[in-house]
């Protein structure tokens, strides 16, 4: 009788196995790790924009009020918080009075690096006789105080992972602001923040 035709095929090793299993189990947690890191670190965060201060001057000095023009000066800065740069375009400021839009300018695009804050000026020139057409403009001159918004908005976009994941910012910033009339400076502001990522 063959006893080589009878002999049973002995399995790979079970410590082969185990061995094998353990570095694809090993290779799965430190992929899933460095996955998590990478998504942890390079994930796009909001940036945060602040109105630091707003500013109302009268530069011309014109004889006639209707004439004349005020210059107000949105002093705003914007926080990026991400691993990546913050490009952006240009800004957008408009001045409001009673809702009515009085005034409105565009600032020049930039780059907030990673991590960092950068500020900006936003000069925006409002005509005062489109302010005398208001009815309720005058008595608030007569009162000593007048009452304006502002809203700013940047618009950018942050790619991190070497360009592998882009997403788009909106930053919207609108504030109120009450301007004595004395000299022109500012009695109080309350701003809202609103940040969009696409």
């Amino acid at each position: 009788m063959d006893m080589n035709a009878n002999a049973v095929v002995k399995p790979p090793c079970l410590r082969w196995r185990c061995a094998l299993l353990a570095c694809g189990v090993s290779s799965i947690l430190i992929g899933a790790a460095t996955l998590g890191v990478t998504l942890t670190v390079y994930r796009v965060r909001a940036p945060v924009m602040t109105m630091n201060a707003i500013s109302l001057t009268d530069p011309t000095g014109a004889a006639s009020p209707s004439a004349s023009r005020l210059t107000v000066v949105a002093d705003v800065s914007v926080r990026n918080p991400n691993a990546a740069s913050l490009r952006y375009g240009a800004t957008e400021t408009r001045v409001y009075y009673r809702g009515r839009l009085v005034g409105q300018a565009a600032g020049p695009p930039g780059n907030a690096p990673a991590r960092r804050t950068v500020r900006m000026n936003v000069t925006v020139a409002v005509a005062v006789g489109a302010l005398l057409t208001e009815p309720g403009f005058l008595r608030d001159v007569a009162a000593g105080a007048v009452e304006v918004a502002t809203a700013t908005r940047v618009r950018g976009r942050v790619a991190v992972l070497g360009g592998a994941v882009r997403r788009g910012v909106t930053l919207e910033m609108n504030c109120t602001a009450t301007v004595a009339v004395a000299d022109m400076s500012i009695r109080g502001q309350s701003c809202l923040q609103r940040v969009s990522l696409q």
